[in-house]
């Protein structure tokens, strides 16, 4: 479960509405940082697999994980 808090970090994010985070929610995402690191394909690709069929296709779903990925990235780095 996403809380509150680290939900509206992630709606902050360009192209990042509620059903991205539910999407996320899906695949054991739980805050921004945990997607730190992560590959944007092999995380379309993960959602898909959960959802058991091509719910999300790229371009659009790579952007706005990319974009989630970057916010995380820089939220960690600046963190320390």
């Amino acid at each position: 479960m996403i809380a509150d808090l680290e939900r509206s970090k992630m709606r902050q994010v360009s192209l990042c509405g509620e059903r991205v985070v539910e999407r996320l929610e899906s695949v054991g995402v739980s805050c921004l940082a945990d997607l730190a690191g992560r590959d944007a394909w092999e995380l379309m690709h993960e959602i898909n697999l959960q959802a058991g069929r091509v719910i999300w296709r790229a371009p659009l779903a790579v952007a706005a994980l990319q974009n989630l990925i970057d916010a995380a990235e820089r939220d960690v780095a600046r963190r320390g």
